[in-house]
């Protein structure tokens, strides 16, 4: 019986834990800052960026490469 009376003991300890943990989960979700223009302006400035330094020139390497490869085989686009 002594150690379904520690089971318990822990049970409840972790039961207080697991509360304490949602109460502050609560606490941050009520507490985040809503986006204004300004904010939502600059992540669209980065996004667009990002676009043309990264993604812009892996499309054109990916299709040039891709053009390549179907030239050797004797297909035209």
């Amino acid at each position: 019986m002594d150690q379904g009376t520690k089971v318990v003991q822990e049970l409840q300890e972790l039961k207080q834990k697991v509360g304490h943990l949602e109460e502050l989960l609560t606490e941050q979700a009520n507490q985040k800052v809503k986006t204004g223009p300004g904010r939502t302006f600059i992540d669209a400035l980065v996004s667009l960026l990002f676009g043309l330094i990264v993604v812009g020139p892996v499309v054109v390497i990916v299709v040039g490469v891709l053009m390549v490869v179907a030239s050797w085989l004797g297909t035209e686009f």
